[in-house]
């Protein structure tokens, strides 16, 4: 099990984790879309690809909150593919390989991808959870 799994809170990052599991740099971004259009499915939300190449997902509102204003959320789903020289590393068909630095956490010999796959694990929390109460 991937230490970064153990992080509080834990739906933010084991989505976190899951999406490090499947290649998405910029530019190859279909496996992450197939990732993410199968995740809403599993976990009951409505989701398409709109005219802009991007996944929309969308939660009905909780009973009894379906006059409040709707909430938006987004994130970008690729990620910078760098490297280290040394690397092997290939961005599109390997997994980003995930380690626990003190308070940090850090990619093996690669960008990390977290300056919005941060964003998209905390989408993906609010999706699945089917105790937040909210507008639609």
């Amino acid at each position: 099990m991937s230490e970064i799994k153990n992080l509080k809170p834990e739906s933010i990052w084991r989505n976190f984790y899951n999406l490090t599991r499947v290649p998405r740099p910029s530019g190859h971004l279909e496996k992450v879309k197939t990732f993410l259009l199968d995740f809403a499915k599993e976990v009951g939300v409505e989701a398409f690809i709109d005219e802009g190449n991007n996944v929309v997902m969308r939660k009905p509102a909780s009973p009894g909150m379906e006059n409040r204003k709707t909430v938006t959320m987004q994130a970008h789903m690729d990620m910078v593919p760098q490297k280290s020289p040394d690397s092997n590393h290939n961005f599109e068909t390997d997994p980003i390989e995930t380690w626990i630095d003190n308070e940090w956490v850090r990619a093996k010999n690669t960008t990390l991808g977290a300056d919005n796959g941060i964003g998209v694990a905390a989408i993906m929390a609010v999706m699945e959870d089917k105790t937040l109460k909210h507008g639609h």
